[in-house]
């Protein structure tokens, strides 16, 4: 066959790649293509990826890449055999593997398809690029997704609940000036009060909706400290952990601790951090009144109010929808020595 007609077989192999990674929706099956396209074209009888992350690589690694090291700025080269290469895989301008093949079907050949063998990595850099703005898209659509789903929240306990204030602040005031009644003036007064309570309530709403940001390595004994200096709660924390997380984790530890305080009539809490298999897990206990049975199953649920001292519903519910934003969960009990208990599972970072 000659060179032409190698070159005209080829051509089409490379334009299919082109076609693949378009459909591409992450990374690994980007290279798997690019190493389809290499083995179909070559006919190696070994190929694989090495990233340099020194994670898992792809294909059939063995022995035979020992010789696939490239200087930092060289593209491709053969390997020591002769009879195959090494290829540079870069993303945002930068080296993240090496694609390698060796003892392909016609080493002679790879000469003439040099040209085409290098637009393999500028082909999987726009894949990359285009994979990672789709991630980008769809996480934004997300985080939308969720936003408005907390703000309708937000809006519909806003709409019920101050609707039942300004009723009772109406009745409580009609009823005031045919009887002058002072029950029926402090009722008045006291509606207003929780009236201002929702709405210091929606403030902490903010807390949850607006910090929102990229995870990062959070040491959860520093977020708790933070917290619990600025309210007038003793506390104890046993144990460290670092955990992914963003500075809406401030937020979930000041709903716990405020909760404790106001609905559990709690005077302490107490903190206890450990980690395991990838995992940290917090253990927030009070010595509060705790939660009654009826309510447990209820707890997490949203416009959920019990209790004397009773919000809007919504704190443990962000709470809830937060922990799972972060990939982790929260449950609620009531600890055998009295008072709530929560426990939080974080992804350590």
């Amino acid at each position: 066959m000659s060179d032409n007609q190698d070159h005209d077989r080829s051509r089409p192999q490379f334009l299919d790649l082109l076609h693949t990674l378009q459909g591409c929706e992450d990374r690994e099956s980007a290279m798997r293509a690019a190493m389809d396209m290499v083995a179909g074209v070559f006919q190696p009888g070994s190929i694989c990826y090495l990233p340099d992350d020194g994670s898992r690589p792809m294909g059939d690694c063995g022995p035979w890449t020992s010789g696939a090291r490239l200087l930092p700025n060289q593209i491709v080269k053969l390997l020591p055999s002769k009879k195959g290469f090494a290829l540079a895989i870069k993303e945002k301008g930068v080296r993240v593997g090496i694609l390698c093949a060796d003892e392909v079907e016609q080493p002679r050949s790879m000469d003439e398809k040099l040209a085409m063998l290098l637009v393999i990595p500028d082909a999987l850099e726009i894949a990359f690029s285009n994979i990672r703005l789709l991630q980008e898209l769809r996480d934004s659509q997300d985080q939308l997704a969720r936003l408005s789903e907390s703000l309708g929240v937000a809006n519909k306990i806003l709409r019920h609940d101050i609707a039942n204030e300004l009723l009772v602040i109406s009745s409580s005031l009609d009823l005031y000036k045919l009887n002058s009644r002072e029950k029926d003036l402090l009722r008045a007064q006291s509606s207003l009060q929780r009236m201002q309570n929702i709405i210091a309530q929606m403030r902490e709403l903010d807390h949850f909706l607006l910090s929102r940001a990229e995870m990062a390595a959070t040491e959860l004994r520093e977020v708790i400290d933070k917290v619990m200096k600025g309210l007038d709660l003793p506390y104890s924390v046993v144990g460290e952990g670092k955990v992914l997380a963003d500075p809406a984790l401030t937020a979930v530890i000041e709903n716990l601790a405020r909760n404790a305080k106001r609905h559990g009539k709690a005077e302490r809490m107490e903190f206890v951090i450990t980690s395991s298999k990838g995992q940290t897990f917090l253990t927030a206990r009070d010595d509060g009144i705790g939660i009654k049975e009826e309510y447990m199953s209820r707890v997490f649920m949203e416009g959920i109010a019990f209790g004397e001292s009773r919000g809007t519903g919504l704190g443990l519910y962000l709470v809830m929808r937060t922990m799972q934003r972060y990939g982790g969960s929260i449950t609620a009990s009531n600890d055998p020595r009295g008072g709530a208990r929560f426990e939080l599972t974080f992804r350590a970072a």
